[in-house]
């Protein structure tokens, strides 16, 4: 099923994986003028987690599982923080200003939540609900891509990160198998540390829910080469994830 703010794949599976991809489009509904930006702008990490769509779409396919991506830029409003958070719709992001989120009333904000942010979540926890009408507890895991370095930021030598707010098995356990490849750097809350920022669709789906959860953050570079870097870590992660099925 396909709607204007969000695509599922395998809607209803009876899988306990549930798989997320926040940041996987970087669309703007064409009453907003691309936002006032550039396309070059819009084909960067500021508007969209190069790969992580992919990834997640090969997750979905290998698991037999639920995937829901979000289709619009996160510069539009950002699918993974709370929706009353500032930081749900930018300003500007990594030194650009975003010209059409100056000085947004609530009238706007709300439009935009209602629109892009809220059917996206409602559809995840209805697929959460299918998943505990069938006796099993969700697993949920999302998908995400970082850039290898900010503007005036120190490099990101990590080729990924998993990230968690409270201890739980499943973000243990991806750390730890994804940890023994030695052509990897895989690092522990980084580049982003989600115990400061306790928010995003893990958190409030997962977490807040009791149920165990990960998130991955993938250097964006990994993808330069998309069709080999994505079967990379979609079968390295499937795999993972179904050693944890079986635990």
């Amino acid at each position: 099923m396909e709607n204007k703010a969000f695509e599922e794949i395998n809607a209803l599976s009876n899988s306990e994986w549930i798989i997320t991809c926040e940041h996987a489009g970087a669309q703007i509904p064409p009453e907003y003028n691309s936002l006032g930006l550039s396309m070059a702008d819009l084909d960067t990490h500021i508007a969209r987690d190069k790969g992580a769509r992919e990834v997640a779409r090969l997750l979905a396919q290998k698991l037999n599982c639920y995937a829901i991506l979000g289709k619009y830029s996160r510069l539009l409003v950002d699918l993974n923080r709370r929706s009353n958070e500032n930081e749900s719709i930018v300003t500007s992001s990594d030194k650009v200003m975003i010209p059409a989120n100056q000085n947004l009333d609530e009238k706007e904000r709300n439009k935009r939540l209602d629109l892009y942010y809220y059917p996206y979540y409602r559809a995840l926890e209805e697929q959460i609900s299918h998943v505990k009408s069938l006796g099993k507890k969700p697993l949920i895991f999302s998908v995400h891509s970082f850039t290898p370095q900010l503007k005036g930021g120190e490099y990101r030598p990590w080729n990924a990160g998993i990230l968690w707010n409270k201890p739980n098995k499943l973000s243990d356990f991806v750390y730890r198998e994804l940890s023994q490849n030695v052509n990897k750097k895989i690092g522990a809350n980084v580049p982003y540390d989600l115990q400061k920022y306790s928010t995003g669709a893990v958190i409030t789906c997962g977490e807040e829910k009791g149920y165990d959860y990960g998130l991955i953050e993938i250097r964006d570079s990994e993808f330069d080469n998309l069709a080999n870097g994505a079967e990379w870590w979609a079968a390295n992660l499937a795999n993972i994830l179904q050693k944890f099925s079986k635990k």
